[in-house]
């Protein structure tokens, strides 16, 4: 299981997914922002405001090998991935060494909240399952 989810906050359209899915599975959430952004308030939940620029910077230095960063931000996925740290788009794609994977036909390249609810489950309930 992942220890903690970052989530690149700023203009990420699946914030309301990451909760659902961090509330089920006991995960806590670290919403990395350059400015303060609204989120619930929850125990679970930490807010932290980077100031312009610095947001990649942030996620970068904290993520560790058990952690998970959404992003997409192909920089701070390979930045991540580097330290063993899991990277997956706002799309539901896994970052890899040749960019987000699988590839989406040109339909779908879309915020897809679905699918990116979807895979983040499927993860998310395989690793528990696993003992992650």
């Amino acid at each position: 299981m992942f220890t903690r989810l970052y989530v690149d906050a700023d203009d990420c359209p699946v914030k309301s997914e990451v909760y659902r899915l961090a509330q089920r599975y006991g995960l806590n959430v670290i919403l990395v922002s350059s400015a303060d952004i609204g989120a619930p308030f929850e125990s679970w939940i930490t807010k932290v405001v980077a100031g312009s620029g610095n947001v990649a910077t942030i996620i970068a230095n904290e993520a560790a090998p058990r952690d998970m960063v959404i992003t997409d931000n192909p920089n701070l996925a390979a930045d991540v991935r580097a330290k063993g740290a899991t990277a997956m788009t706002v799309r539901g794609q896994h970052w890899t060494a040749e960019g987000p994977r699988p590839i989406l036909p040109e339909s779908k390249r879309g915020s897809n909240k679905a699918r990116f609810e979807a895979v983040l489950d499927d993860e998310l309930r395989a690793r528990s399952k696993a003992g992650f």
